[in-house]
């Protein structure tokens, strides 16, 4: 029927003047068609583009272009002019003028046509050698070319009285075209289509004869609907329509609902599936569990023997190192003792000595003023001053060097100084370094007590020593300290003797200890390696336990579950059974819904309960399994979603409830006839939180309504729509977007 079609069209169009009228409602495959005629033919497709702002002059533009392509440049172009694209009245007169004569008066400015005709002037010399070139003679060249080469190609649908209205009215429509009707698609054509369409789906979990059965009872479903329309229209003067467009949408409804159910039942089977399969896998669980926990229990026994082997052996080492240990503490004590007693008598030999380091100091600082100058100086004197001499016998008895014999000095109550032996002292380069240097614990009782008639002297001090001697007078105060420390040093010289001893017994006592220090490290190590196979044993052990617990936890948990859900798993086998057969009445369960889906939306609740029952009729004469106590409201909808339904206002009737199923489960935009505001109400209260926006045909805003809907992805509602829609929705009911970005317009 469509190769008919397409041959009549193709016909039309490829004969000169060639124009044509289809007539057949919405959805035949009339522009399709028409649009492949027109590519067969080597043609361009020309349609006009409604927008909010077109008008008659937009139409005259439009035919401008048109008239151009076909007269001015010879082309061959269809123009395919829908009743959807009448947006005034006016636009038939001018389709009237085209189809009767090919003139519309002024559609051309005097210069366009002398422009037109100039460039004609060679096509008409060449095709009309003996016509000459004047401007009537172009003109009528131009509109035969016109007529030749633009071809017409009316769509109407024969709905309504508009159609007849206008036949009447522009009589150019009938007379000027080859009227074509477009009925519905014959049966075979349906049955070619779902098969088409069906063979390429291989989803579906039936025998090939099934499959065969479904395809032949798809076309059936179409033809009974198509019967049931004219006779719903005769009882109930009600006009409803099927077209080819229903069919197709009725074979996309079966294939996603078919892929949906078939998800949801196939993951419900696996579900199933799966329970049975632990309970299996428990049950082999328990007796493996058994022979596994008889074997941890043997080696359990086996690792507390040794773990107790281990723990003598550990006793043993410990009290071993326990009596190491206390030896240690023994000689440590001692060192520590005998540190103690050093550390007292250093102390106090340092707290004797704190005394005496004041006159040391300044004895010492008096020293820092002697330069070897000073000392040059007094052994150039000739004849020194006696208390020199004096005080260079006081260092030559510290030095212990050697003196002259003891004499009495015939001018001082003193012996007579030893000034040549000073002499000698002095003439050393590093006289004074010994000074500094000077060993103090060399003063002995005997020196200090040959010192003692020097010391006494009245003019023996550091004041007669300065004005006498001058700088030397340091060596005066030296030798007073170096008396006054030896008074000190003889207390402290037996300390440091002690000290000395002390000391030597701290370093035997210190290698003692650190013999027995190591002898103990040595039993600490044997005892750490003991102790780790100790730890060693008690985790295999404790891990030992630790699995026979588990082991006994897992079987006691499997033999609960078996037990418990002993009587669950022949509900569950029996459940299993019941979705394989579910599964195998799915192909004609979805069939029937997605038939309801597609047809049963304009029908009162007596027509679509009478289409369920012919079409399950027909399912059983071409054995397609269903079942039998199907509910189309039960497979397409949740008793949850009809609660939440119920509550949003929408009557909880079966009726109502499958008009909520047809608005929100059909791949259509649904039309509401709502007397009562019923679904109006209860979409309003539905979409709610999609941000609904709610607009009408004459709404002032009404594009931008929908332009900001469809841009936003909101729903849109539109109020008080009449028998004539806006051109503009065309492609929106027909789902014809264009993406740009992320936003469809």
């Amino acid at each position: 029927d469509a190769m008919t079609h397409l041959m009549r069209i193709s016909r039309v169009l490829r004969t000169p003047q060639g124009n044509a009228l289809l007539v057949g409602v919405g959805g035949s495959g009339k522009q399709s068609l028409t649009r492949l005629a027109s590519f067969i033919a080597g043609y361009q497709t020309f349609q006009i583009t409604l927008t909010r702002s077109y008008s008659s002059s937009n139409l005259l533009e439009d035919l401008k272009t048109l008239y151009r392509i076909a007269g001015q440049r010879g082309r061959g172009v269809t123009f395919l002019f829908t009743d959807n694209d009448i947006k005034d009245e006016a636009f038939l007169e001018y389709m009237n003028n085209v189809l009767a004569s090919g003139e519309v008066s002024n559609l051309f400015a005097r210069d366009e046509l002398d422009d037109i005709s100039q460039d004609l002037i060679p096509v008409m010399k060449r095709q009309h050698p003996r016509r000459p070139p004047t401007s009537e003679n172009l003109y009528d060249f131009f509109l035969s070319r016109v007529r030749s080469n633009l071809h017409v190609v009316l769509c109407f649908s024969p709905v309504g009285e508009k159609f007849r209205n206008r036949a009447l009215k522009f009589p150019g429509l009938i007379s000027g075209c080859t009227v074509d009707w477009f009925q519905r698609w014959p049966r075979d054509a349906l049955v070619a289509v779902s098969h088409h369409f069906l063979s390429q789906y291989h989803d579906l979990r039936c025998s090939e004869d099934v499959k065969r059965s479904i395809v032949v009872t798809m076309g059936i479903f179409q033809d009974l609907v198509a019967e049931k329309c004219a006779e719903y229209f005769e009882r109930f003067r009600r006009q409803t329509f099927v077209t080819p467009k229903s069919y197709l949408s009725f074979i996309s409804s079966y294939k996603v609902i078919y892929a949906h159910k078939m998800a949801d039942v196939g993951t419900l089977a696996e579900r199933m599936k799966t329970g049975l399969c632990k309970l299996m896998e428990a049950e082999q669980a328990v007796s493996l569990l058994s022979e596994e926990l008889q074997l941890k229990e043997q080696e359990l026994a086996v690792a507390s023997e040794r773990a107790e082997e281990v723990l003598q052996e550990v006793m043993a080492k410990a009290q071993a190192a326990e009596k190491v240990k206390q030896q240690v503490q023994k000689v440590k004590d001692k060192a520590q003792l005998i540190v103690d007693e050093i550390e007292a008598d250093k102390a106090s030999a340092e707290t004797k000595l704190e005394a005496a380091k004041p006159a040391l100091q300044a004895a010492e600082d008096a020293l820092q003023t002697i330069k070897p100058a000073d000392i040059a100086t007094v052994r150039k004197l000739q004849k020194p001053p006696h208390l020199i001499m004096r005080i260079m016998d006081a260092v030559l008895l510290l030095f212990q060097r050697k003196i002259d014999t003891v004499s009495a000095d015939p001018e001082r109550p003193c012996p007579k100084p030893s000034w040549a032996e000073a002499m000698k002292l002095m003439q050393n380069s590093s006289f004074l370094s010994m000074l500094l240097n000077f060993s103090k614990d060399s003063i002995t009782e005997e020196v200090v007590e040959l010192l003692a008639p020097y010391l006494d002297m009245d003019d023996y001090n550091l004041e007669s020593a300065k004005r006498i001697c001058g700088n030397v007078a340091g060596l005066c105060s030296w030798t007073q300290a170096m008396a006054d420390f030896f008074s000190i040093n003889k207390e402290v010289l037996p300390l440091k003797t002690n000290l000395a001893l002390q000391e030597a017994r701290l370093v035997v006592a210190q290698t003692e200890f650190t013999n027995a220090q190591d002898q103990l490290d040595a039993k600490q190590r044997e005892l750490d390696s003991v102790k780790a196979l100790y730890d060693a044993a008690m985790k295999e052990k404790q891990d030992l336990e630790e699995d026979a617990q588990a082991c006994r936890r897992k079987m006691s948990n499997a033999t609960a579950l078996i037990e418990g859900l002993g009587g669950e798993k022949v509900r569950w086998t029996e459940s299993s059974a019941g979705f394989q057969t579910q599964i195998t009445h799915l192909v004609g369960d979805v069939l029937l819904s997605a038939g309801f889906l597609s047809y049963a939306g304009p029908f009162n609740q007596e027509y679509r309960s009478l289409l369920l029952e012919l079409w399950k009729r027909e399912m059983e004469e071409r054995l397609i399994p269903f079942s039998p106590d199907l509910n189309v409201i039960g497979l397409l909808v949740d008793n949850t979603t009809v609660s939440e339904w119920s509550l949003q206002g929408l009557p909880s009737d079966d009726l109502s409830i499958q008009n909520g199923i047809v608005v929100t489960k059909a791949s259509r935009y649904p039309l509401l006839i709502d007397p009562q505001g019923q679904g109006k109400t209860w979409i309003q209260n539905r979409e709610r939180d999609q941000k609904l926006q709610m607009t009408s045909l004459n709404h002032k805003y009404f594009r931008s309504h929908l332009e900001d809907s469809l841009s936003l992805g909101r729903p849109l509602l539109l109020e008080d729509v009449g028998e004539e829609l806006d051109p503009v929705l065309d492609n929106i009911l027909d789902k014809n977007y264009i993406k740009s970005g992320s936003t469809y317009k």
